[in-house]
């Protein structure tokens, strides 16, 4: 693989540092005695980013072939860990992929079988500043190789097509975390710069007119669907049943379980690119022994619950079994593909897809082949073929 990993000259990571905090919308430098901005760069060779890119838009076209399948098929949304309640309505709904924006991010990692996908964030997930900013800021370090992609241009350019320019739009997140409500600054002031009114709040501020968000002209949500079916005050019905543009529309909850392999064979699409790239996925209940997979909740974010060999003491390895056997269909199992590291770091590279066209690259590092809360976020920079 033409990869490798960077630093960030020493004299000049004080000023870097300075500069991802103010044009990178990562505010808080400190997570106790560690550093939240790393000083490495993930250096990736033309060809490699040119065949990642491929795999994840083929990835997407499967995705999206999946999502339409589903919405007919509310019992096998039922099967991949959707609530009955849910996956009724959406099944149901009038959904119009052509009045929204739809993005995903594939998640792929260097192993000893070449490049993996783990797993698609369908619904929200994270690294807009970190797909956007940061390999501007850190391209000046690095002669000869390039940004490629950046999710804040692609996004705003799709965005700006469904939403009338002076119309407000909606920015929402769990307004108790700082860290949502940054990623979500980014791009209300990315869409400012192209005409745009911005507001920040919790799904719950939404009031519904006629299938309509009153008095908005865009929704970028930034809070998972699940949550809104079972948090207060939250009229989840009305995101399903909205017209106003958004990003994502709640539709992508159907394709953002990690059980989502245990139907494929049954929804009667071409899915070739993710039973090739994605490793063999079961049922927890079916495996006769548990050495070589790895449980995943079927709605977990940033590694939460996933039992890797030695990144967990072995009380939190017995509380995820003991929390798969009790709701067996809220989790999934998943062989265990070896992580190869990079210079001393496990990687796991995000593919942004924005409508079919790429978006852009997020990276994450760590000691550990668990890509969890402790991994830093890092910029990915292409070699330039331009330079020799």
């Amino acid at each position: 693989m033409d990869i490798s990993i960077g630093s960030i000259p020493s004299a000049f990571y004080a000023d870097y540092r300075i500069n991802v905090m103010f044009d990178g919308y990562k505010w808080d430098l400190q997570a106790g005695e560690q550093s939240t901005i790393s000083d490495k760069v993930v250096l990736l060779g033309s060809d490699e980013a040119a065949v990642l890119i491929k795999h994840a838009k083929r990835l997407y076209d499967e995705t999206i072939a999946m999502e339409t399948a589903l919405c007919k098929r509310p019992e096998l949304a039922v099967e991949i860990g959707i609530s009955k309640q849910m996956a009724d309505v959406l099944c149901s709904c009038d959904y119009n992929p052509n009045g929204h924006v739809r993005f995903m991010r594939f998640d792929f990692h260097p192993t000893t079988d070449g490049w993996r996908v783990s797993e698609v964030n369908s619904d929200v997930p994270a690294g807009y500043p970190e797909a956007s900013v940061l390999p501007t800021l850190a391209e000046v370090y690095f002669d000869g190789y390039r940004q490629c992609g950046s999710f804040g241009d692609v996004f705003a350019e799709r965005f700006s097509r469904l939403v009338p320019k002076g119309g407000v739009i909606a920015y929402l997140h769990d307004t108790h975390t700082v860290e949502d409500y940054q990623i979500l600054h980014y791009l209300g002031d990315k869409m400012e710069k192209c005409g745009y009114k911005s507001e920040y709040g919790s799904p719950s501020h939404i009031k519904w007119q006629n299938g309509q968000a009153a008095g908005f002209a865009g929704i970028v949500r930034y809070f998972p669907v699940e949550w809104m079916e079972f948090e207060s005050g939250i009229d989840w019905r009305g995101f399903v049943d909205s017209t106003t543009p958004s990003s994502n529309h709640p539709i992508a909850l159907l394709t953002q379980s990690k059980r989502l392999p245990l139907v494929w064979d049954k929804l009667g699409v071409d899915v070739t690119a993710w039973k090739k790239l994605l490793p063999e996925t079961k049922c927890t209940g079916q495996l006769q022994n548990r050495s070589g997979w790895i449980f995943k909740p079927a709605f977990g974010r940033v590694g939460e619950g996933i039992n890797i060999p030695g990144t967990m003491s072995v009380e939190e390895e017995q509380e995820v079994v003991r929390a798969a056997a009790a709701q067996p269909n809220q989790w999934v199992a998943q062989r265990m593909f070896e992580s190869v590291p990079i210079d001393g770091l496990h990687l796991c590279l995000g593919v942004f897809v924005i409508d079919r066209e790429f978006g852009g690259f997020f990276a994450r590092c760590g000691k550990s082949p668990k890509m969890d809360a402790d991994a830093s976020e890092i910029p990915i920079l292409v070699k330039d073929k331009s330079k020799k």
